[in-house]
């Protein structure tokens, strides 16, 4: 038990170190030697939690951005879903304030490495995907949304948010950056609920 701490505890130094050295150096130009020189390692002992570089980048990407998701869309009983919606909204934009280095090497590797990519995707954001699937299905036997197709709606709601988050942190010019994020929040929150119908109750038939 005190051995299956310690390697958490190792694997975390090395996340933190990784961390911040991917934030000032970016990820092409960081290496493991400095990764663990930041942690307090040797460089080989990062290679007995992480098989490489792009292992490690993926493991915080999970880390980071999957089980926060996963414990803002735990079922929170006391909130209906617009006041869910707007907390987690409020968690991501924080988050990507506070993580702009680590994001920005992230965004960087996944537009130009195609195998990188595809992993991110299909062990991150899938997954985040499937537990908001849980979620909303949840509220809607509740009554508290109506019955949608949940592979259409949630990769738009995660694309959404993921699209705002980056205008916002790699274009500062930008109408979007210039936003308040409280404003953000209620208008998605908005949007998220109701779409852009003058009369948010009146049905449509795309037929």
């Amino acid at each position: 038990m005190a051995e299956q701490q310690e390697a958490a505890d190792r694997r975390k130094q090395i996340l933190e170190a990784a961390v911040a050295v991917f934030a000032e150096r970016g990820y092409q130009r960081a290496t493991v030697k400095e990764i663990a020189a930041r942690a307090g390692v040797a460089p080989g002992t990062i290679y007995l939690y992480f098989r490489n570089k792009r292992e490690l980048l993926l493991a915080l990407a999970e880390t980071l951005i999957r089980r926060a998701a996963d414990t803002l869309l735990a079922p929170c009983a006391e909130l209906d879903v617009g006041s869910h919606l707007a907390l987690i909204l409020r968690d991501r934009l924080r988050f990507v304030r506070e993580n702009q280095g680590l994001l920005r090497a992230l965004a960087t590797e996944i537009w130009t490495d195609r195998e990188l990519a595809a992993q991110f995707f299909g062990e991150v954001i899938l997954p985040v995907i499937r537990t908001g699937s849980a979620y909303t299905q949840e509220r809607v036997v509740r009554g508290e949304l109506r019955s949608f197709r949940a592979e259409i709606i949630l990769p738009a709601v995660v694309g959404g948010i993921l699209l705002i988050s980056v205008l916002r942190l790699m274009s500062p010019n930008s109408p979007t950056a210039a936003l308040p994020e409280e404003e953000v929040v209620e208008e998605l929150v908005r949007f998220y609920l109701y779409g852009l119908r003058s009369h948010p109750e009146a049905q449509w038939d795309a037929r």
